[in-house]
């Protein structure tokens, strides 16, 4: 199997897109010549004018010829050679992409011929399965794709170097092998389409700024509820915090308030969420600061709708000047969500190889429009007993830390421990949580009240 450490390669000529999916019982129906002649017709573009030239369909790699009449793209189609395979696709990326986008049970010979009679989707997800040489199977889909098109692929192949290939350097986005497991396809192909649809377009408003950890125990939620309580208490902006673990989050317990079922309610029903939903959903943190945290039955499943996180954020910034969320380390659907939505991304390591480890996963993340390409990289437990120095961690890494926060290990864990902002007390945490301050937007970086 491929390996659990691996990353999200960007191919600059294929530009991430959203999926969807049919979920009709017929369309996983085995393909015969009859069905594929009537898919071939129904797929061809519309005939243009007589006046008008239609081109044949261009290479997304090689040079593409223009066309006279465009033809309107579908956002996405899919092909799978097997029933399992095109089964789980449509379980797991149900909700992406319009419902007229299909994934079809058909060879790879078969789905070029399809493609080949039609304006290529957005979104292309291909099948190399039963081919001796994938390598050459990948340059034929380049043949009958356009450009633009972002290619995802599943296949047979296990072998590293293959994937390497294909998603590095020959137009690619992204490969699974098979089996497919839904894990791997939530964790590889969905944050690369995850609400494209409606979200590529910058918003206006109050900044979102989300908060990630590079795995469990670094200090993500003390930083996040400690800045959220500086912005709104000492800088006095109207200050949402909200957790994007909505099983296991921990805001409420360091602010010392009880969670709620408000933000569960909003991303299963966002049909509901209004400025007075808000007020009536979020919790007193505090002068200026409003909290919105669940504590879900670990047995609960959420109805989580992936276009609810768009609306729920609009109307968030629409109220608030900042708006906080603490994503966690697990990176549960929400929480990745609200980082592709994010204005900025703040990451939190912890002086591990681990971190080192995960901060390229976690900057291989694709964004929306409106955020800002330049993440900030925070060190917590700087000289921790048994940690990575500084200087080996940013000579690895390749980059510079943002902010550093030594180890103190009788100031911040107690305070959490009372429901205390620990950047109350003044020293060095509150002088770090100032200059975070003021690196995403809010004060001037200087601890107010020195």
């Amino acid at each position: 199997m491929m390996p659990d450490d691996r990353v999200f390669f960007e191919t600059p000529s294929l530009p991430p897109a959203p999926l969807h999916r049919q979920a009709e019982p017929t369309q996983n129906a085995p393909m015969t010549p009859e069905l594929l002649r009537t898919i071939v017709t129904a797929m061809a573009p519309t005939a243009p004018p007589a006046e008008a030239e239609v081109p044949a369909p261009a290479s997304v790699i090689r040079q593409a010829a223009p066309r006279q009449a465009p033809v309107k793209r579908d956002k996405f189609i899919g092909f799978a050679r097997d029933e399992q395979s095109a089964n789980l696709l449509h379980e797991v990326l149900g909700g992406y992409v319009p419902n007229t986008n299909i994934v079809h049970v058909v060879d790879f010979r078969t789905s070029l011929t399809i493609l080949a009679a039609m304006a290529t989707p957005e979104i292309v997800l291909i099948d190399l399965s039963g081919e001796e040489q994938p390598i050459n199977a990948v340059l034929d889909v380049a043949d009958v794709v356009e450009p633009g098109t972002m290619v995802l692929a599943i296949g047979e192949s296990q072998n590293v170097n293959f994937y390497r290939t294909v998603t590095k350097g020959m137009g690619v986005r992204e490969y699974l092998p098979k089996p497919l497991t839904r894990g791997a396809i939530e964790q590889h192909f969905l944050p690369l389409i995850a609400n494209q649809t409606a979200n590529d377009q910058p918003q206006r408003g109050g900044r979102l700024v989300v908060v990630a950890g590079t795995r469990g125990g670094v200090g993500a939620t003390t930083i996040s509820t400690n800045l959220a309580w500086y912005i709104s208490n000492e800088l006095h902006r109207h200050t949402l915090l909200m957790d994007g673990e909505l099983h296991t989050g921990t805001v409420a317990l360091h602010l010392d308030i009880s969670p709620n079922n408000g933000l569960t309610t909003a991303l299963e029903a966002p049909e509901r969420v209004d400025q007075l939903f808000i007020e009536r959903s979020t919790l007193d943190g505090g002068g200026r600061l409003h909290v919105l945290a669940a504590l879900e039955e670990l047995g609960r499943d959420i109805a989580y709708q992936p276009e609810a996180a768009v609306k729920f954020i609009q109307a968030l910034r629409a109220r608030y000047n900042f708006a906080l969320a603490d994503a966690g380390s697990r990176l549960e659907p929400f929480a990745r969500d609200l980082l592709y939505n994010a204005q900025q991304r703040v990451i939190v390591m912890d002086p591990s190889t681990i971190s080192i480890r995960n901060l390229e996963r976690l900057l291989s993340l694709p964004g929306g429009a409106s955020q800002n390409p330049r993440v900030i990289i925070v060190l917590n437990r700087a000289g921790a007993p048994g940690g990575l120095s500084q200087a080996y961690m940013e000579q690895t890494m390749g980059m510079r830390f943002d902010a550093v926060i030594p180890d103190l290990p009788r100031i911040v864990p107690r305070a959490g421990q009372l429901g205390q902002p620990a950047a109350a007390i003044r020293g060095a945490f509150r002088t770090t949580i100032a200059k975070l301050a003021g690196a995403i937007g809010a004060g001037n970086g200087v601890p107010a009240g020195g």
